[in-house]
């Protein structure tokens, strides 16, 4: 999880009521993207969320809930 600089930040966006990067409140923003240093997690709106999630390093790729291994 990445850690923001909460300077620049609003109190909506410090206090998860506010998406970090676009300043939607409604609706509210439900995707964890970081942290302040204070530890307190910080949400973005979907579509900010996609624009703001690191790239998967080399080949390496989350694995789907289905996924089994026999």
């Amino acid at each position: 999880m990445m850690t923001f600089d909460p300077e620049g930040l609003t109190p909506a966006q410090c206090d998860g009521d506010a998406c970090v990067a676009c300043h939607k409140k409604w609706p509210r923003p439900r995707a964890r993207i970081g942290r302040l240093p204070s530890g307190a997690l910080l949400f973005a709106c979907p579509e900010c969320a996609d624009a703001l999630a690191p790239e998967p390093v080399g080949n390496v790729y989350p694995l789907l809930g289905g996924v089994a291994f026999s």
